[in-house]
Formats: structure tokens, sequence, C-alpha cells
């Protein structure tokens, strides 16, 4: 990948998984100013740092070092893996909650405003609906009430008749 460096890839790194430099450097055990310096160009970053970065964030190291192949290691050994195994998650729901656990706190709260929002136009539709057959229901049940009026009506005017 010609001139981006292991540098840039680390920021890269850090920005696709929605951390800050602080957060980043908690997970590996460093200082925030420490992963300042591995994302400044031209510095150099420890076997150590490489290392840490790779097993803690599932990095592919040829991705890290060189910026061959993918960023992350393919396959979901580890706690993500065992939630999907326990809740029988299709590949299509898995990529769902990738995606959800990839969102901010803030993008998270939106969308869980959004879905409750369409839960509730649901449940008015569905009120709606059962009022409109509750409607019928009782609209029908009065007419069944008038053809028998006007059946016993119409024989007992024949009756006086006869």
């Amino acid at each position: 990948m010609g001139n981006i460096t292991i540098n840039t890839r680390i920021k890269e790194l850090r920005k696709v998984l929605r951390y800050k430099q602080a957060e980043f450097g908690e997970q590996i055990g460093v200082k925030d100013s420490a992963v300042g310096r591995m994302e400044q160009e031209g510095s150099s970053v420890t076997e150590q740092s490489i290392m840490l970065i790779c097993q803690k964030f599932r990095v592919r190291r040829e991705w890290l070092v060189d910026g061959e192949g993918e960023m992350f290691v393919s396959g979901e050994p580890g706690i993500f893996a065992e939630f999907a195994k326990e809740y029988k998650l299709t590949s299509q729901e898995q990529e769902v909650a990738k995606y959800l656990l990839n969102l901010s706190e803030g993008e998270r709260a939106s969308i869980l405003s959004h879905l409750r929002s369409i839960a509730a136009a649901m449940e008015r539709g569905r009120q709606a609906e059962e009022k409109a057959a509750e409607y019928h229901r009782q609209l029908d049940e009065a007419l069944a009430i008038e053809k028998e009026d006007a059946a016993v009506s119409s024989f007992s005017g024949s009756a006086k008749r006869a």
C-alpha cells in the first residue's frame, strides 16, 4: 500500500473501533500520549505494541505492519461467536449485530428511539384495527336484529291479514 504507514493504520484502526486515544491506550495498557506517538508519522512502533494491538483487537499482523489483506482476522472466535452460537444467529443477524455494536452510543440511542416510534405507530394501527373490527361486529349485530324485527313484523302483518 505504498506510502501508508503503520502509524496511519493504527490511527485508522482506532477510528474504525471508535476509540479516543485514551480508550485505545487503555485497551492495550498504554497512555494516550503513547498512542499519539504511535500514530505520529515516522514514529517507530514496538513489537510489543504490535502484538498487543493484534491480539486485543483481532487485527491481522500483515495488515497492521505491511498494509496487506484485510484489517481484521476472519472468523469470529471469542465472545461474539459464543453469543451468536447461543442465540443461533444467522449470518445476516450476525452482520446486523456487528453493525449495531460498532455504532456510537448516540447512534444506538437514536436507532432505539426510531424503533420505539415505529412500535408505537404499529400499536396505534393495531388498536385502530381492533376498534374497526368491533364497530363492524356491532353493525352486523344491529343488522341481524333489524332483519329479525323486519321478519317478525312482516310475519305478524301477514298473520293479521289472514
